[in-house]
């Protein structure tokens, strides 16, 4: 696809304001699957509570709303009740490993959305009942545009990216409430361009940011009892020799190496494991815009590849990418996230020019089989981001 198809995260979300926003039942589920997620970004698919039902919730962009799902584990989703309103432009849905409560960023709000899950039926319940449900102050203006938000292993803590010039917060997490009470701020990360996305490691001690217009990935290391962060500085993403972009990270179930999309391809860093540190960046090819980042914890990565309408699929070894057999498969128009089922046995995109989800087999080598028109279903006008919790 010729370079004048690219597409800013600005240009696609004016698109979206334009566009039919009727939601649509989806016959899909999806991940948060490296958050989680717009190319979500937690790490593995979320473990949740017991039972082999998931809830899944759908953010759209351009109607201020979440969607809340059941899914079975064959990825078919059957909608709970009507959408619930949002902030402004919902960019990101994060749900917890507990199955307690969803969070939603929204970049044009100054503040995070937030929710209880019904452990029932999966359906949300306002924490706070002014508009929108916002669960961070809409007064201080160092919450505008949140973009990101991704909880640490423990469901103790949440950490916000938010603004152009972006301030990293730190919340602590009422387990029975759901209230968010601030206990740090970072920043602002003067060498970052917009905190597109956030990750934790599995081992709860390392945080990183991804900055989609410059290219720069700053990293913490965190206090697993207080949840503190210490800033370690930031770091150049390097493509064909200057600083690209980072649309997405996500680090692999060892904590051994950050993985970060980025122009066309995928950015390998090893983490030193005493500080948390980056080092030693190896870039592999993907395919155009790879939007969105995840892994199905079996030894594989995938992109979401935002300007060419595919996903690519590898297998990781020692931090080495290697591109499967088939491999890009086609999706649905411009995959915007794509997402793992916590079975490891379903992958998802959300296409947000042909609104639907496209579905695959996750085969044992890591390939994907996509099963004819049956595979393809309807979905919410320019859906943005998407998570799924376990029951």
């Amino acid at each position: 696809m010729s370079c004048t198809t690219r597409r800013t995260d600005s240009q696609i979300h004016l698109r979206h304001g334009f566009l039919n926003l009727m939601l649509i039942l989806l016959s899909a589920a999806c991940s948060s699957g490296g958050d989680d997620g717009g190319g979500s970004t937690t790490n593995n698919p979320p473990a949740g509570g017991a039972g082999g039902n998931q809830f899944a919730y759908v953010v759209n962009f351009a109607a201020n709303n979440v969607q809340a799902f059941t899914s079975d584990g064959n990825g078919n989703f059957t909608m709970v009740g009507q959408p619930i309103t949002t902030g402004v432009n919902p960019h990101n849905v994060n749900v917890d490993k507990a199955g307690r409560f969803v969070y939603i960023s929204n970049v044009g709000s100054n503040f995070v959305s937030g929710f209880k899950i019904n452990s029932a039926d999966g359906s949300l319940t306002p924490i706070n009942p002014a508009p929108g449900s916002p669960v961070t102050d809409a007064s201080d203006p160092t919450n505008n545009s949140p973009y990101w938000s991704v909880f640490d292993t423990t469901g103790q803590f949440l950490y916000v990216i938010a603004g152009g010039t972006p301030i990293l917060k730190s919340y602590s997490i009422d387990s029975t409430s759901g209230v968010l009470t601030q206990i740090g701020s970072t920043g602002p990360l003067g060498q970052c361009s917009t905190g597109h996305s956030v990750t934790i490691s599995p081992n709860n001690k390392f945080l990183y940011v991804g900055c989609r217009f410059n290219g720069v990935v700053y990293s913490f290391s965190r206090n697993t009892q207080t949840g503190a962060l210490t800033n370690l500085g930031a770091t150049n993403v390097i493509q064909n020799g200057a600083p690209g972009v980072s649309f997405s990270v996500v680090v692999d179930p060892t904590s051994s190496f950050l993985f970060v999309g980025v122009t066309d391809g995928v950015t390998v860093f090893n983490i030193d494991p005493n500080s948390g540190n980056i080092s030693g960046q190896k870039l592999f090819v993907a395919g155009n815009t790879p939007h969105s980042v995840a892994l199905d914890g079996n030894g594989h990565l995938y992109t979401a590849n935002l300007n060419d309408s595919t996903v690519s699929a590898f297998s990781i070894s020692g931090g080495t990418l290697t591109q499967l057999a088939g491999s890009p498969f086609a999706t649905g128009g411009e995959p915007n996230t794509v997402a793992v089922h916590p079975d490891g046995m379903v992958l998802f995109t959300a296409d947000q020019t042909t609104n639907t989800v496209t579905r695959f087999t996750l085969n044992a080598d890591g390939t994907l089989t996509r099963n004819g028109n049956a595979a393809t279903f309807p979905a919410n006008s320019g859906t943005n981001n998407m998570a799924l919790t376990n029951k």
